[in-house]
């Protein structure tokens, strides 16, 4: 699990960035952001705990690590912890809890102490907004799942009171929901945890702990603040619960009753994504509740944000910054030819909609017939997706008009288009654009996380900057093909759109300044809870 040639969980670090299904292993956005973060601060060490599903689905690191990563560990959370029991049959489990008897009363309480503390959870989730969780909360959970008398994994599994609880939360359920389909779904979302509390008993030291999201990496921090005492905090781009409800609207193991006179979602199926759905918005508040701050990019993911449990007072914005005088080195001048060419930079997966963008590139191809559209991005995170997107360009007879490049440079892709292309049913605030705006190039993108503000601005001094692109309603191909033919088909449009676009991101979104403030954070929680300093300052200049 752990052989990396960077694994050294005796190292010490000044950070440790707890990261799920991100760097170093896939490449994206926050991904990114995580490498910007850690090459930005060279004078201070990171480690880093890495959460992905199952290690047979995980291939090679996508990115080198930067020299100041002292350790590194990887952890499965769909692999249990501990083998399937040979006999799992009612006699077998019978003679188990007799052999267990001596522990009753103990086990008894600590399922009852759970059950006080799910209580607490729920009425967390119907209080009124502006309600935070009690941070001690998850310090009980964390209690129950690392304490000296801590609830096991084989217990889930096994142990009588674990199954009566489990039993008294089905009676909650629609009729007729199979019990054997609600069992296993509790025992795989609540399975994670204890690997969750392996990592905490062996954690590798640090001054600061930093989730870049909520969900089991959130936490996974808020256990770990807990155990040691350190600072916690956490950076949200994309909402996790929001992304967890869009993909858990379209999985395909949440059971469903074979009704062909049935039309949608049943009350069971309903059901047991709302339990999955409440499941992640509990562990996004205990997250919320035990970080010393949470940041957050734009204002609309505040606002939800709030709306999910986080405490206004600890809430704080900065926005992604990207390498501008990187890009700024590969503009076109403002004499030089627009290439009719569209570039989608982005993972081929359900949430980035590529097939509206395939779609929207029938109607430009037949109004502007020598435009391209080309994906830069990998292919190998949703196989099925890529097959169905590849199967769309040659029904559509598009195969020499929608290339699939793979992965590419965006320094080196820019020079060589005219738009940058988002058509993303959910997003935050991505670099990809503001990549893009720092290279000149305006863009078209649906209107999801901050895309509005980007293209627009956020108050009136940023709006005088002027509009960098078009933003179009989502899965509406004729718009966005209607929005991506007037910047291309004007050339005056098109060079006000790349000023503003530049203007924008030099005056709002340079790396430089969002890496300073964090820099200000971590010193800030570091030092705050320590007497003496321990994190290094940097180089001064020569």
């Amino acid at each position: 699990m752990n052989s990396s040639p960077h694994y050294h969980p005796e190292a010490r670090a000044d950070v440790c960035l707890l990261l799920e299904g991100t760097f170093p292993y896939v490449r994206g956005g926050v991904s990114t952001w995580v490498k910007q973060m850690i090459e930005g601060m060279p004078h201070l060490s990171f480690s880093i705990i890495y959460l992905g599903a199952e290690a047979a689905s995980q291939g090679e690191p996508a990115y080198e690590l930067p020299d100041n990563v002292v350790h590194l560990e990887t952890h499965w959370l769909l692999e249990s912890a501990i083998p399937e029991p040979v006999d799992s049959g009612v006699i077998s489990r019978v003679r188990g809890w007799a052999r267990k008897s001596g522990d009753k009363l103990r086990s008894r309480q600590r399922f009852i102490d759970n059950n006080v503390l799910h209580s607490q959870l729920r009425a967390a989730a119907s209080a009124p907004r502006g309600h935070t969780l009690r941070s001690n909360v998850a310090a009980r959970f964390t209690e129950l799942l690392v304490g000296p008398d801590a609830i096991t994994e084989e217990e889930l599994q096994q142990d009588k009171d674990a199954w009566e609880t489990i039993r008294e939360k089905y009676n909650d359920a629609p009729p007729g929901l199979d019990f054997n389909h609600f069992f296993w779904s509790v025992r795989s979302m609540h399975g994670p945890l204890f690997t969750l509390a392996k990592i905490v008993s062996d954690a590798p030291e640090a001054a600061l702990y930093h989730s870049v999201s909520t969900g089991y990496a959130g936490f996974l921090g808020a256990m770990l603040k807990n155990a040691t005492g350190k600072p916690f905090i956490i950076s949200e781009h994309g909402i996790y619960t929001k992304e967890r409800e869009l993909d858990l609207a379209q999985v395909e193991w949440i059971p469903q009753e074979l009704d062909p006179f049935k039309v949608g979602l049943n009350d069971n199926m309903s059901y047991l994504r709302s339990v999955w759905i409440r499941f992640f918005a509990s562990l996004g508040r205990m997250s919320y509740g035990a970080a010393d701050q949470v940041f957050t990019l734009y204002d609309g993911n505040r606002q939800r944000q709030l709306l999910d449990g986080a405490d206004d007072v600890r809430l704080s914005i900065i926005p992604n910054g990207v390498n501008v005088q990187r890009f700024r080195t590969v503009r076109r001048s403002e004499q030089a030819e627009v290439p009719p060419v569209l570039a989608l930079i982005g993972r081929v997966v359900p949430i980035k909609d590529i097939k509206n963008f395939i779609r929207a590139m029938r109607i430009i191809r037949s109004r502007m017939p020598e435009a391209e559209g080309w994906l830069f991005g990998p292919e190998d995170e949703d196989e099925d997706y890529t097959r169905e997107c590849k199967m769309l360009v040659e029904s559509l007879g598009l195969s020499h008009v929608v290339k699939f490049q793979g992965f590419g440079k965006p320094d080196e892709i820019f020079p060589q288009v005219g738009l940058s292309i988002l058509t993303s049913v959910s997003e935050g605030q991505p670099l990809v654009v503001l990549e893009g705006f720092a290279a000149g190039i305006p863009a078209v993108t649906t209107d999801v996380g901050s895309c509005s503000e980007l293209i627009y601005g956020v108050d009136e001094e940023d709006r005088k900057l002027g509009v960098a692109g078009a933003v179009v309603p989502i899965a509406d191909p004729a718009a966005f093909a209607d929005a991506a033919i007037a910047l291309l088909s004007d050339r005056e449009a098109w060079l006000q759109a790349s000023r503003s676009a530049i203007a924008r991101v030099e005056c709002y979104y340079d790396e430089v300044d969002m890496i300073s403030r964090y820099q200000t954070v971590y010193e800030n929680q570091i030092n705050g809870s320590q007497g003496d300093p321990v994190v290094s300052k940097p180089p001064k200049a020569a």
